[in-house]
């Protein structure tokens, strides 16, 4: 999760933005059947930025599921781990099946940099949160889930593009169930520049302009959950990513590696 010593800017910023989109469309779609779940996280991790500390927050949770339509707040999964940071969203699946299903998503990108109160950035201008829209597929084989998503930031903040591509082989033993995931993410020029780059008024004498390239972020983890009955869970993931040249290579980033994990309980009704 990138975010600078106020990341709970950030952080509030994007959940009070996710949630009012949620109450909004949960309105729309008359929702009023499905399956609830509320919860928290703590989540940790490493910070990429120079001079900034990692990443510790207590992180509320919410979530529904219906039969096409869904929405996730405050879990961030795997995106914890390969640049996405995506707390979460919305999604309504367009074509379900079985073994395969397509969905249109939005999704708030929880990124962002204010260095006023950090010497070392100090002179570059805010980073803010983005919310991106987009497509995701999944197919279920013998093998595994492959996965597929492409988003494209609409708030007029980034301009930028994403696609991941994951193999996921979720596992079910007894009260658990382990989802092993690894894939890569491809995060365009406009997307990198943004949060990475520093243009010319922002360059001192050891601050050099930088122009960031787009690049490709490989990744790999496991999210996890633990029944302590049918309503209770433990919930988590643990995993590791690490930033491609077009990001690690910015004057403005001194970590490209994402370590890094989340914890919390969940209630369902």
């Amino acid at each position: 999760m990138m975010t600078s010593g106020h990341n709970s800017r950030a952080i509030k910023h994007a959940l009070s933005t996710i949630a009012v989109a949620t109450v909004l469309s949960l309105t729309v779609q008359q929702v009023s059947a499905g399956e609830w779940r509320v919860g928290a996280n703590v989540a940790g991790g490493k910070n990429p930025f120079v001079g900034e500390d990692n990443v510790a927050a207590l992180i509320p949770m919410l979530a529904y599921k219906g039969e096409r339509f869904y929405a996730n707040l405050g879990n961030p999964g795997l995106s914890f781990f390969n640049g996405s940071t995506n707390f979460g969203g919305l999604g309504y699946s367009v074509v379900k099946a079985d073994e395969y299903n397509i969905d249109l998503v939005g999704r708030i990108r929880a990124m962002g940099l204010y260095p006023e109160d950090n010497d070392e950035l100090e002179g570059l201008d805010d980073r803010d949160p983005g919310f991106d829209v987009g497509v995701t597929a999944r197919w279920q084989t013998g093998f595994g889930e492959l996965n597929a998503q492409l988003l494209a930031d609409v708030s007029d903040t980034s301009d930028g593009q994403e696609v991941i591509l994951s193999y996921a082989y979720p596992l079910k033993h007894g009260q658990w169930t382990l989802r092993p995931e690894m894939g890569v993410s491809w995060q365009s020029s406009d997307l990198n520049d943004y949060y990475f780059g520093v243009d010319a008024d922002e360059a001192t004498a050891s601050r050099a302009v930088y122009e960031a390239d787009s690049t490709l972020t490989p990744f790999a983890g496991i999210e996890f959950e633990y029944a302590f009955d049918q309503k209770i869970n433990l919930i988590g993931g643990v995993g590791m990513g690490r930033l491609g040249d077009g990001i690690s290579d910015s004057p403005i980033v001194d970590e490209a590696n994402l370590v890094g994990g989340h914890l919390g309980l969940s209630y369902t009704f």
